[in-house]
């Protein structure tokens, strides 16, 4: 696979409150007892109080400042990154790629959340909790939200030609040429979201469908497996096998109103294409994909993606 050099599109400090309750949190306790000892037991005059506690006041928010200014919140085109440093030796740095992100969401959880515009940003990822992503005390964190859900929505591809957050709010994002579907051939479209499949955690191999393999699932499935027999009327559907570090699927994959059971499309959201879906076949149809696959293990299961150009 081919690497490249993220662009920072935006960069940012945690929330200034952060910094302000930090050092509130230390300097009032600390202030209070040198007034009572100041008045009380030593007898010191107004004036010596006052130094004290200035001096103590720009010790604690230099202490603070110098973590709070190595701390950052990061999003590139590549992926989100948080940087968190609490002390000397005390160090958080934790990213995510947009490729492996399933879902996203913030929080706002108290009145200084809404007054000051920070809180909470999560990223799930699509190889489980262990992955997980989280960054606290976002500034402008609705905003960070969006810009992440729209670096979401593109492919790789497309990533890597926005340079700057202008790019996003533009109704044509990227130069002549660059965006999908301009000049874009069928194989070509069909070797990039191959490699865009095999590239996702738990999918181990990617077959493409033939029209001899589309007229034995459409005989071969059952009738009431609705979205196989939708992902057959895509222009491309690609058979892929998986094993059990593959993401829930996107959607719930079975409907059921009373006794009536369907098995409905499900989106496939890696494939950033307006008509995607996803299907897994049937025991039968299952068992005629056997073959074509080298490495299919015995716990492994079958999944049809299918796309229009």
């Amino acid at each position: 696979m081919q690497h490249y050099t993220d662009t920072i599109l935006l960069k940012t400090h945690q929330h200034f409150m952060v910094l302000v309750w930090k050092f509130m949190s230390m300097f009032l306790p600390y202030a209070i007892l040198i007034l009572i000892l100041g008045i009380f037991v030593f007898k010191w005059v107004m004036l010596i109080q006052i130094g004290l506690l200035v001096l103590w006041a720009v010790i604690i928010f230099a202490w603070y400042y110098f973590f709070w200014v190595k701390s950052y919140f990061i999003i590139s085109n590549e992926k989100i990154i948080a940087k968190v440093r609490n002390g000397i030796f005390s160090k958080f740095h934790m990213s995510i790629h947009y490729k492996n992100i399933r879902d996203t969401a913030f929080s706002k959880n108290n009145v200084l959340h809404y007054i000051f515009n920070y809180g909470a940003l999560f990223a799930r990822s699509s190889a489980g909790s262990v992955g997980d992503f989280e960054a606290r005390c976002v500034p402008g964190v609705e905003k960070a939200y969006k810009i992440i859900n729209a670096l979401h929505n593109f492919t790789e591809e497309e990533r890597r030609n926005i340079t700057s957050l202008e790019q996003l709010a533009s109704p044509q994002p990227f130069p002549k040429g660059e965006g999908v579907g301009q000049d874009e051939t069928l194989e070509q479209a069909i070797e990039k979201e191959k490699d865009i499949l095999l590239d996702i955690q738990g999918i181990k191999e990617v077959v493409l469908m033939s029209d001899a393999d589309r007229r034995a699932i459409f005989e071969t499935e059952e009738d009431r497996n609705h979205w196989v027999y939708e992902s057959l009327r895509k222009q491309v559907i690609f058979a892929a096998t998986h094993d059990s570090t593959f993401r829930k699927p996107d959607e719930a994959i079975v409907m059921q109103a009373g006794e009536k059971v369907i098995f409905p499309t499900v989106k496939f959201h890696e494939i950033k294409r307006p008509s995607v879906i996803s299907s897994s076949p049937g025991m039968a149809v299952h068992e005629y994909l056997v073959p074509k696959f080298e490495n299919l293990g015995e716990y492994d299961a079958t999944l049809l993606i299918g796309f229009d150009q």
